[in-house]
């Protein structure tokens, strides 16, 4: 049988409603033909169209607890607990006005309450149905009865006494959270934001954008996979991909104008089903308490936590000594895209959320790769063979392995040519990719610990600035880049950052601001006692000083030029 929903026509006020549309049948015909329809879709798992179907059969009869307790049943198996629980609650009271008590009905609120994880009041509400009936019908209440007593006695049990023992500040911490998100504040906002001492004119106040930190971001996916391998084994990874598929740019084109809203709310809606599901199931078999029936011995829990955290102490010893083998491998070979690429993977998603706890020697491992990066980076400064025949500038910029600025040509017309058609609204994703190289490399930023790691990420940024012509923010994160070596103390990454203000004033030709920045590399690269680096600081000297010359003849010429074209004029 095809549904109608969502093709139901809706006609206007006054207007004429044509032959096919008009309903012969009075209101209880249809109320039955309605009711009939949606028990046949509830019955098929097809529940938004059982409540539709059981909503306009209410529509001519409102007062049919039946069709009401039906519709509770249908918003249960659909996750929609406050929604079931509510019209059972008017369903009770409708048939307790015409028939007394229900205990099919009765029963329903018990199970909304049970599963709403409100087991205080489900035991009350059971107690008091076990007084009301007797017999077979109190069969059922008293087996429910049973569950709930069991559920809070696991709940409340010596589980919990040893789980408050050992996090009784994260407990009262997560209390405090939740009391203050209940207090509902009916003052007035600049009331409210005066008192916290923050700005009160604004008519749409700032959300504060949530930025945890990698260990943060590392705990609670690790305790999302904790929590679902526990309760639904093998499964776990259903929940995963759902979570994932929310966003998926594969699902969600935007090709697609019609679908793609219709499936992010599809995917949103089931995915947060099973994680009220998932709650329902831990908020009756809570982790403290599988934890305390795993290891009712303390020692044995005790010896198991030493026994993992030396698992991954060594496993962490094996991935650095790896790594570190890798890095120097690159650097042997002098393949730079490769190597900082390498080294932004490995500390940025792996190293960055590990603790001196599990990672012994983190300060000296940190130094290790970010010198030997720089050493890298270093190396590939040196004069080439052929640099005479080149003009001084073009020279300068083959000298610090810089691509000159390519103005890019209109493109000619050509009819039936699809370079000739561009979109107006394309992306470049080179820029994307920068953009969200430089965002990363700024989070990581705000929770960088060491002076050194601090100067290699302001030194990415500006090189990825560079590379976008961003030359001003490039200066300027160089310029924090050479502020954080003075704490570390690393004339390698003062000398790599000198390089990217040279780089970005050369560029733009700025002479005079060129000649100053290699004059404040040339002291840097002395102390590091590099024979090809000192040639190459010669080389950028030599260049930078003949580039200076040319400009100023070229402006003393260009004076004369100007006083003899007035001299002939007068």
């Amino acid at each position: 049988m095809a549904s109608i929903v969502g093709h139901v026509p809706i006609f206007a006020a006054g207007e004429t409603i044509p032959d096919w549309a008009k309903i012969g049948w009075n209101s209880k015909v249809q109320h039955d033909i309605y009711r009939d329809w949606g028990t046949y879709y509830a019955h098929r798992r097809r529940l938004n169209f059982g409540q539709y179907y059981y909503s306009k059969a209410l529509e001519f009869d409102e007062n049919d607890y039946l069709t009401l307790y039906r519709l509770s049943l249908t918003k249960r198996k659909a996750a929609q607990i406050a929604g079931s629980l509510e019209d059972a609650r008017a369903a009770a009271a409708m048939g307790e006005k015409k028939r007394g008590p229900n205990c099919p009905i009765n029963l329903q609120i018990c199970d909304g309450l049970f599963e709403l994880n409100q087991f205080e009041n489900a035991n009350l509400e059971l107690r008091e149905n076990l007084r009301r009936f007797i017999g077979v019908k109190a069969r059922n209440f008293e087996t429910r009865r049973l569950v709930v007593d069991d559920v809070i006695k696991d709940v409340t049990g010596k589980g919990l006494s040893l789980f408050y023992l050992n996090y009784q500040k994260v407990v009262e911490q997560v209390s405090a959270i939740i009391k203050a998100n209940e207090m509902k504040d009916q003052r007035p906002m600049w009331k409210i934001l005066k008192e916290l001492e923050k700005c009160d004119v604004l008519s749409i106040p700032e959300e504060e954008e949530e930025n945890p930190s990698p260990l943060e971001i590392a705990r609670r996916k690790r305790a999302f996979n904790v929590i679902h391998q526990n309760y639904l084994n093998l499964s776990w990874h259903d929940v995963l991909f759902m979570k994932a598929i929310r966003k998926n740019p594969n699902l969600l084109l935007d090709q697609c104008k019609n679908s793609k809203s219709f499936l992010a709310n599809l995917s949103q809606v089931q995915y947060d089903i099973v994680r009220r599901f998932i709650k329902m199931i831990h908020s009756r078999n809570p982790l403290y308490y599988v934890s305390f029936l795993k290891f009712s011995n303390k020692k044995m829990l005790t010896k198991n936590k030493e026994a993992y955290l030396y698992s991954v102490q060594y496993q962490t010893h094996r991935n650095m000594i790896a790594d570190l083998r890798q890095i120097r491998k690159l650097r042997k070979e002098k393949r730079l895209k490769s190597l900082a690429e390498y080294v932004e993977k490995v500390m940025g998603d792996y190293y960055v959320t590990k603790t001196n706890r599990v990672m012994c020697w983190k300060f000296e491992f940190i130094n290790e790769v970010y010198n030997t990066l720089a050493l890298a980076l270093i190396e590939q400064y040196s004069v080439p063979k052929y640099l005479k025949p080149y003009p001084i500038h073009s020279a300068l910029l083959c000298l610090l392995r810089t691509p000159e600025n390519k103005i890019k040509d209109n493109v000619p017309f050509v009819f039936g040519d699809r370079s000739t058609y561009q979109d107006g609204d394309a992306k470049d994703p080179v820029a994307i990719k920068a953009r969200q190289l430089i965002s990363r490399l700024e989070k990581r930023l705000r929770f960088a610990k060491f002076s050194i790691e601090k100067c290699y990420l302001y030194h990415q940024i500006a090189s990825v600035q560079l590379s976008q012509l961003h030359y001003d923010e490039c200066v300027l994160n160089a310029r924090r880049a050479i502020k954080e070596c003075q704490g570390c103390n690393s004339n390698i990454w003062h000398f790599l950052s000198v390089i990217q203000i040279i780089k970005a004033n050369v560029l733009q030709h700025k002479v005079e601001a060129s000649k100053e920045s290699v004059e404040e590399a040339y002291p840097i690269a002395k102390r590091l006692k590099f024979r090809p680096l000192k040639k190459f600081m010669d080389a950028c000297i030599e260049l930078v000083e003949d580039d200076l010359r040319k400009k100023v003849e070229s402006i003393a010429s260009q004076r004369i030029s100007n006083k003899s074209v007035t001299s002939l004029t007068y």
